[in-house]
């Protein structure tokens, strides 16, 4: 292949992808819990409507709790390539809710959720409160644009010192989409 033709072919690609934007659609969303004396009461809702998944869902806990950990996890798969871990991280969920994290990228998570949120939670987390989350869903914007299509499952489990209070799990697609 000649050099112009490989300029063309790589001219070709940077443009597709620059007319590319990504679909997240959520194929399962839940919300487990592990202490049940914990929880007075919770749920989880997904819904899906034109190209986008909603993830609704409230918790009301019945005692303060101001030291939680952050366990999470997300993997890719792209058939027929073996399964791929894109993070493995184990976070001060407190430290995030109160604004102690300055990682952009877990700052631009929080952001995202929070804004479908009825009030920003802070530690220490109120009992008798009920947390509400709304509609939320991810703003494809935020994501790189060279992220391949692939299937993904992230994991979130919630531990105070070592006992598991709860736990989400999240299945879906990444998609591209034309523009």
């Amino acid at each position: 292949m000649s050099f112009h033709k490989l300029c063309l072919l790589v001219l070709a690609s940077l443009i597709n992808c620059y007319l590319c934007a990504h679909v997240v659609h959520v194929d399962r969303f839940i919300f487990t819990v592990d202490d049940h004396d914990l929880f007075v009461s919770q749920s989880a809702f997904l819904e899906q409507e034109s190209n986008r998944s909603y993830l609704s869902g409230h918790m009301m806990i019945n005692r303060l709790i101001n030291d939680l950990t952050l366990v999470s996890s997300m993997d890719i798969l792209r058939p027929p390539r073996p399964e791929m871990r894109l993070y493995n991280v184990k976070l001060n969920f407190c430290s995030i809710l109160n604004n102690g994290y300055k990682n952009k990228f877990i700052r631009m998570l929080y952001n995202n959720y929070a804004e479908f949120l009825n009030a920003k939670p802070k530690c220490p987390l109120k009992p008798n409160f009920n947390y509400t989350l709304t509609r939320a869903y991810v703003d494809e914007d935020m994501l790189p644009d060279l992220l391949p299509e692939c299937s993904y499952r992230m994991k979130m489990s919630f531990q105070q010192k070592s006992k598991l209070l709860a736990h989400i799990q999240f299945d879906g697609r990444l998609l591209v989409k034309k523009r």
